[in-house]
């Protein structure tokens, strides 16, 4: 098989997975970008209240039991706990009960009331109480993204068969954007002379170079997330150990800390969870650079560590802080610009598809000169 022929092959894939799955490549996409940026979006929408009390913070146990006072209040009892600790000044320690979820009651799923407080950490005082852990507009975002609507099947059913649509036309682009021999110095830029659909080709071109590795990165990352036990992971988050249970008092979030800073020195705990099940840890999380840097996981009857997870040990936990793009600043921008990109493509791929067809030309060939330039035939 010659390479002619295997590069038409790859022109046709390439154009119809662009053409049928393109509006919900873009979609993906889209909901993405703005998820890579979801805290100051969300602060954006709906602003948090300040912590304004001077002082010593308060122990995070006092916390737990403010958190679980006020929630006791408001109808939400039991259910799991997670405390989030203030990165700056200012900031309130959020605690979220009950289960409540930045992707809200998904489709087709139970309903559940939770609840997301923000207490100030010097005085204890409830500064606000919300319903949802984050705004309507960012919910949907992050249910679209995460499941097409669908539920927790969409997300294997769609999701992950999106992420490897994207794979295929990256790879195929790939090779289609290959310049020929003496055709290097254009191949990653739009000319200025470019207009009517040679402008469009180029951009295609140009876009998809400059961000492939970054493109493919990221949605080779978001179908191991979709397909974790694909991968060798039976639930996306490795294995939690199993808790021994006991007769005594359970610790408390200030006492997990403790002791699960001696297991982890030097890092800052940034979230405490305390699940509603007994036989379940309490795991305290260790943030840098914005992913997560280590979790250790508590026996909260004896307070020993029973395991610590360190993500560089693991391929699959890498795979979030790339997808999500919490590997820098920089990588951040650069997953957000990658997000863009599928709509740009979806818009460069069809107006070259349909000034083919109006031209009657065949879609695996190159325009001829004049008609890249948009004059008449």
């Amino acid at each position: 098989m010659s390479f002619t022929t295997v590069r038409r092959t790859l022109f046709t894939v390439h154009m119809w997975v662009g053409l049928v799955l393109g509006l919900f490549l873009a979609a993906l996409g889209l909901s993405g970008s703005v998820l890579v940026y979801d805290d100051a979006f969300a602060n954006l929408l709906d602003r948090p209240p300040q912590a304004l009390t001077a002082g010593m913070p308060l122990p995070l146990s006092m916390i737990q039991s403010i958190a679980r006072d006020a929630a006791d209040q408001q109808g939400v009892q039991g259910g799991q706990m997670q405390i989030i600790l203030p990165e700056k000044p200012l900031q309130p320690i959020t605690v979220r009960l009950g289960g409540i979820s930045v992707m809200g009651n998904m489709p087709g799923m139970p309903v559940r009331r939770g609840l997301q407080l923000f207490i100030d950490p010097v005085s204890g005082e409830v500064l606000a109480s919300r319903g949802t852990a984050a705004p309507g507009l960012l919910t949907f975002a992050h249910q679209l993204h995460g499941n097409f609507l669908m539920g927790r099947e969409g997300r294997t059913l769609v999701v992950g068969w999106l992420g490897v649509a994207m794979c295929i036309l990256g790879l195929s682009g790939l090779v289609l954007w290959w310049p020929k021999k003496g055709q290097w110095k254009y191949a990653f830029k739009v000319r200025s002379t470019a207009s009517g659909l040679r402008f469009h080709r180029e951009l295609h071109a140009a876009t998809g170079i400059w961000i492939f590795v970054v493109f493919l990165a990221v949605s080779f990352s978001g179908v191991v997330i979709a397909w974790p036990q694909t991968f060798g992971m039976p639930n996306g988050r490795g294995s939690i150990p199993a808790v021994e249970l006991g007769h005594g008092r359970r610790l408390g979030a200030t006492e997990a800390v403790i002791a699960a800073q001696r297991a982890v020195p030097g890092l800052e705990a940034r979230s405490v969870t305390i699940p509603a099940a007994p036989d379940q840890p309490i795991s305290v999380s260790y943030l840098s650079h914005d992913a997560i840097a280590a979790t250790a996981y508590v026996d909260p009857y004896r307070g020993t560590v029973l395991s610590v997870r360190d993500p560089s040990d693991s391929f699959m936990a890498w795979m979030r802080p790339v997808h999500q793009g919490s590997l820098g600043v920089v990588w951040k921008f650069l997953v957000f610009l990658s997000g863009l990109v599928p709509t740009l493509f979806v818009v460069t791929g069809v107006v070259m598809w349909v000034g083919k067809r109006q031209r009657h030309v065949p879609m695996s060939e190159p325009l001829p000169e004049a008609l890249e330039e948009g004059e008449p035939a």
